[in-house]
């Protein structure tokens, strides 16, 4: 399996699909590279799709040190994976965490950013997280750390409104939770909320991004109200709301995602301006 090393010596998982500009894509938080199954062949036929793991997930290293676990470090990590395939600019998204760490790459380096694809997500937009979400976090870290992570499935599937929205949709996709929480290790999982605990409030900076942006959301997703607040910020972004849709949209309405997300990525590699 292909992997970078990191400057901290931490190895991240990544793997590439198709040919042409870079798309770079990473999870939410607790997912991995393989939760694009439904995206992966339709982004591949015209793009060199990258999909990567941030530190803390699946296949990637998961440090027992928490202070090595933030959104700056997570930016640094897929700063990481360009530079170590050589790739100076890129289609940078992700959907939830993975597009929060794109949002702030961004930021940092907009030289290397090409566009920027924000799918349900609310730490992209950077804003505080309400008082139910910080204790539903610190609830899931001491599950996490002392029942496992099966027990960590059951507890999202019972009080994350992310999950049961997608469980609404579709209940099969029950046996899809417990598949992806039982390939995060405890210690990774619990560090990676706690940086998202600690996120940085990147709201007032988001009307510096000047790449096109394209958000995608779910009408049932309660990340959507600060993907509208993100929308605002960013003068000529995109929004587009896909139904019925929760914070999982492109497992939940694949099709229409893979086309929401094609016709912009064709329109800024065709040269198109933001209006």
């Amino acid at each position: 399996m292909p992997y970078v090393r990191t400057d901290d010596r931490v190895k991240l998982y990544y793997e590439e699909h198709g040919e042409g500009f870079p798309l770079v894509l990473a999870y939410g938080i607790g997912g991995n590279a393989d939760l694009w199954d439904t995206n992966r062949d339709a982004l591949a036929a015209r793009h060199r799709l990258i999909l990567w793991e941030p530190r803390g997930h699946a296949r990637s290293d998961s440090p027992e040190d928490p202070a090595k676990y933030s959104f700056f470090r997570w930016v640094l990590d897929l700063k990481a994976v360009l530079d170590h395939l050589r790739i100076g600019k890129a289609h940078v998204g992700g959907l939830s965490l993975g597009a929060g760490i794109a949002t702030r790459f961004a930021l940092r380096f907009p030289g290397r950013t090409k566009s920027l694809l924000v799918t349900n997500s609310s730490s992209a937009a950077g804003l505080p997280l309400s008082v139910d979400h910080i204790l539903m976090r610190a609830q899931s870290i001491k599950v996490t750390l002392d029942k496992g992570m099966d027990a960590m499935a059951e507890f999202a599937m019972a009080t994350n409104p992310n999950v049961q929205a997608r469980l609404t949709i579709d209940p099969s996709a029950k046996d899809e939770f417990y598949a992806y929480y039982r390939r995060l290790t405890p210690i990774g999982y619990a560090n990676s909320l706690r940086a998202l605990l600690g996120m940085d409030h990147i709201t007032d900076q988001l009307s510096l991004i000047r790449v096109p942006t394209l958000l995608i959301g779910g009408d049932l997703d309660p990340s959507l109200a600060p993907m509208k607040v993100m929308h605002k910020k960013l003068r000529g972004s995109k929004l587009v709301v896909l139904s019925p849709a929760s914070h999982f949209a492109n497992r939940d309405q694949p099709e229409a995602w893979n086309n929401a997300a094609l016709a912009f990525l064709a329109k800024v590699n065709a040269g198109g301006r933001r209006r």
